[in-house]
């Protein structure tokens, strides 16, 4: 007999302790209806001020948001990485115009009017931009309250433990087992995510093989104490996603990323009904009406919205009031460590139905690197929890030196 969702909740709760019972997940993932709490909706009183100028600062795969009220209050955020100067382009273009003049208070009307101008260029570079805006502008609210944006929405600061998350597929089982190992010792990890499949590879492996091998290897390095979970990166038609499926079930993988092409609902939907292992999914997503049809179908068992591809924490926190309703849990994607990480650990902490992990990104990536103090941290598998007020971390001087400044104003 398949556990219930509460006995899914008692085995979350003792994450502290333990992760064992995070190895065999119940495929309901979720709270019961009468445990979940409806998403806090905030009432900002208005604040009468206006946005007077957005400024972007662009290094390599990375945008630095900030905007300035008329009274001199400021706010930073982050721009999606990567082609991070496509993104500011359309920030300075698309949704300044929009914003400049407006009140930061009336945050959600602001976001949906900058979607529906820009009717005519729908979705990606226009959320990745719109996040710029809209994570900046929670930065100004919370500061301003002298409170961080976890604790305006209702949520306590706390560490969050953290999974491990590899970016690589050139790797070689018995070198990716080893690292992780590594990483479990030094840094306490209770959890790691590993690739599989090819990224939308029609069924083919990154080489022949890999994927039968890593599986065992790395779940036989780390321990059966361990959450395994993997991502196959849109890889697989439902009938080998299923097949892959059940070999990592015989490991004890508890979470199946993207086994399917992410457009394809359908097929990712007959995969998470065939399977115990839980599906996850809905990273790429960025359009709510394709939300809601995920929702409503069913097609994943865990969403996992990225803040920075959305566009922006009040269009995540949307997504995640969502599936709450349909009782599904909410991880949403952080594969870095520059902002998006930062503005998840404040969503985790305030949603109603968060998964027990936060993804952490364990690649050494430069660009990354000394964007913004202090850095995060992981010790006895948690993550810190950024102190003072707003998202709780200062832009470093010198690297918006180094950066290439646009302003609207």
């Amino acid at each position: 007999m398949k556990n219930t969702r509460r006995d899914f909740l008692k085995a979350a709760a003792a994450l502290a302790a333990t992760s064992s019972q995070l190895t065999k997940l119940p495929k309901a993932f979720a709270a019961t209806t009468d445990t979940l709490k409806s998403c806090r909706k905030i009432a900002l009183d208005a604040t009468g001020l206006k946005i007077k100028t957005i400024e972007s600062f662009t290094q390599g795969h990375v945008s630095i948001v900030r905007i300035t009220t008329d009274d001199g209050s400021t706010g930073s955020g982050q721009i999606s990485t990567y082609d991070a100067d496509i993104s500011a382009t359309v920030l300075h273009r698309k949704i300044a115009p929009l914003a400049l003049g407006a009140d930061p208070a009336n945050i959600d009307d602001l976001v949906d009017i900058c979607i529906e101008k820009n009717y005519k260029f729908p979705w990606s570079y226009v959320c990745r931009a719109l996040a710029g805006l809209d994570t900046a502008i929670w930065d100004l609210l919370a500061k301003r309250q002298n409170i961080s944006v976890c604790e305006l929405l209702g949520g306590k600061p706390r560490p969050i433990p953290a999974y491990g998350s590899s970016m690589s597929r050139d790797i070689k089982p018995d070198d990716e087992a080893e690292r992780l190992l590594r990483l479990k010792d030094t840094h306490g990890y209770r959890a790691f995510k590993i690739r599989i499949g090819k990224v939308c590879g029609h069924d083919q492996d990154q080489w022949p093989g890999r994927t039968e091998e890593i599986v065992p290897t790395v779940r036989k390095a780390v321990g059966d104490n361990i959450a395994l979970l993997v991502d196959a990166n849109s890889c697989y038609t439902p009938k080998k996603a299923i097949e892959v499926g059940k070999i990592l079930e015989e490991n004890n993988v508890c979470h199946f990323e993207e086994p399917c092409p992410y457009w394809e609902l359908e097929w990712t939907a007959k995969v998470t009904a065939a399977l115990n292992v839980l599906v996850a999914g809905g990273e790429q997503d960025n359009d709510l009406a394709q939300w809601r049809r995920m929702v409503k179908m069913h097609a994943v068992d865990i969403v996992q919205p990225d803040i920075c591809y959305v566009g922006g924490l009040t269009r995540a926190l949307r997504v995640a009031k969502m599936a709450a309703d349909a009782n599904l849990t909410c991880v949403p994607h952080s594969a870095n460590l520059a902002m998006v990480t930062i503005f998840t650990i404040h969503m985790l902490a305030v949603i109603s139905n968060p998964g027990p992990f936060l993804e952490f990104a364990i690649e050494p990536w430069p660009w990354q690197k000394d964007i913004y103090h202090p850095e995060l941290k992981v010790e006895n598998g948690l993550v810190n929890f950024p102190q003072g007020p707003g998202w709780g971390v200062t832009i470093r001087k010198d690297w918006l030196k180094k950066a290439k400044r646009q302003i609207s104003q």
